[in-house]
């Protein structure tokens, strides 16, 4: 719904305010539920989720549009503000042991099934509209094209969770650290430089053709790290969207009747447990909850959620299409671009950097389709 020029500006008798109280409330009483559940540490990371979603919507920082002004438009500074973010978390995930953290960075099979999720999901992040962190703090205020594409990205999630046993079995290396027998300084000086390269490879680029670096994606990307770095610390692990998607569809599923836990993943340790607890024990599932709140209160006190309008129907077939392959293409390529792309970057593991490859592959597939589905032809939003 939008506002009209007859409006008066929201005050203390209107009912503007409310959608923001009604999220505060909820946002409150989920806090004291995972208090009762996993204690402060829980209330902690559901908190720092609230703030990474005010964040992302507040400095409209992304991943898929940007990917998408690079490859329209040769817009190269927002790559280049991507790998100041992970440049600045590698500072932190790979010397954690050295620095004393109960905390480890985050390694993944270098496979065939990496190749093929990963490129699944840079096409449907770009029918979508939105990557992991897009879907959630987009669905948080308000956009309809979300509202399709998380349930469908959860769906696609389950679905790949099924599949991700029989596709590791197509060929895999396992995991491999770059400059892994190097020392923790010397994994931590190799991977600094690698993602500087890249980094200023792309910042260079654009100077050459007249671009700059907005200030706000340098101040958004300090942030965003900080906020990275408290997850890492708190939780042990960089920061994860999709096993969230993964467990809330398996929820779904198994009080339908399904015997989720019959499959191979589920019966892994990690899927396992977390199968067996409770949502609100788990992190992923803490920080994607706290994500969308943050972002739907932020939305809501700027008045963001009034001024949404619904996508054509052919976009949100769009929607529902690209989440569904995001979240299969998650599950295969083990994260998004928060898990794979910026945790494995920024933790030394190749399966980062080959997830980056060919999720920007799959995004020029995806742009090209795109005006099937009602976009411009080349446009760059």
């Amino acid at each position: 719904m939008t506002t009209t020029s007859a409006q008066s500006p929201a005050s203390p008798g209107s009912t503007e305010w409310m959608p923001a109280l009604l999220i505060g409330v909820v946002g409150l009483g989920l806090a004291g539920l995972v208090a009762l559940d996993t204690g402060l540490r829980g209330v902690a990371l559901l908190t720092l989720g609230g703030a990474l979603g005010a964040v992302f919507i507040g400095f409209q920082y992304g991943f898929a549009s940007a990917w998408r002004r690079f490859l329209v438009a040769g817009d190269t500074m927002g790559i280049a503000a991507h790998f100041l973010l992970v440049g600045l978390c590698a500072l932190l995930f790979i010397p954690a042991a050295g620095l004393g953290l109960a905390a480890s960075g985050s390694l993944a099979p270098v496979s065939v099934s990496l190749i093929i999720g990963a490129f699944m999901f840079g096409i449907g992040m770009q029918l979508a509209n939105g990557c992991g962190s897009g879907v959630l703090f987009s669905f948080g205020g308000g956009s309809g094209r979300m509202l399709v594409a998380l349930p469908f990205f959860i769906l696609g999630s389950l679905l790949g969770s099924f599949l991700l046993p029989t596709a590791l079995g197509w060929g895999s290396l396992g995991q491999v650290a770059i400059a892994g027998g190097a020392g923790e300084a010397g994994q931590l000086v190799v991977n600094i430089g690698l993602i500087a390269a890249v980094g200023a490879g792309f910042y260079a680029i654009g100077r050459r053709r007249g671009q700059t670096l907005p200030r706000q994606l340098v101040i958004s990307s300090v942030v965003i790290a900080a906020l990275c770095w408290l997850v890492f610390i708190v939780s042990g692990n960089p920061w994860g969207i999709t096993f969230g998607f993964t467990l809330w569809g398996a929820k779904l599923a198994a009080g339908l009747g399904m015997p989720v836990g019959d499959f191979t993943f589920w019966q892994w340790p990690g899927p396992q447990r977390a199968l067996t607890h409770s949502v609100l024990a788990d992190v992923s599932s803490l920080m994607d909850i706290g994500m969308i709140i943050g972002a739907g209160l932020l939305a809501a006190v700027g008045g963001g959620l009034r001024r949404q309008s619904w996508p054509c129907p052919r976009q949100l077939v769009a929607a529902a299409l690209g989440g569904i392959m995001m979240g299969i293409g998650a599950r295969l390529a083990f994260g998004c671009n928060i898990g794979a792309f910026l945790a494995g970057v920024a933790s030394g593991s190749l399966h980062g950097w080959i997830w980056f490859v060919m999720a920007m592959t799959g995004s020029w597939v995806g742009i090209k389709w795109r005006y099937v589905f009602g976009f411009a032809r080349q446009g760059a939003q």
